[in-house]
């Protein structure tokens, strides 16, 4: 199950970050299925040996549909004072880089 690094010593930092993914890809199926269990015994604080888990139940919860109020705000306000409506109450998000990574095609 899990994966080894092999050539450890001669890994280009590509062949490194995709072994490690590997690993967490592993671990994460295991933590994912020990969760499961965990989460079946219900409601409250489980101790083990060493650590303390607590399982919690969220209600459900309801939020706006920002499609369904567009459309409403659309309709209501036309599409100039919609448009002015937007302008005035938008928010800036900050960029940022991502990286893709996958397994090699032999």
């Amino acid at each position: 199950m899990a994966t080894i690094f092999s050539r450890a010593h001669n890994l280009t930092d590509i062949d490194q970050l995709g072994e490690i993914k590997a690993q967490i890809a592993d671990l994460t199926a295991v933590a994912d299925k020990l969760s499961a269990r965990i989460k079946e015994l219900g409601a409250g604080s489980h101790d083990g040996n060493l650590f303390t888990a607590t399982v919690s139940v969220v209600s459900d919860r309801w939020s706006a549909d920002p499609k369904a109020v567009e459309a409403k705000l659309l309709a209501v306000l036309g599409e100039k004072s919609f448009a002015s409506f937007v302008a005035a109450h938008q928010k800036r998000t900050a960029g940022y880089t991502s990286l893709k990574l996958g397994a090699r095609k032999s």
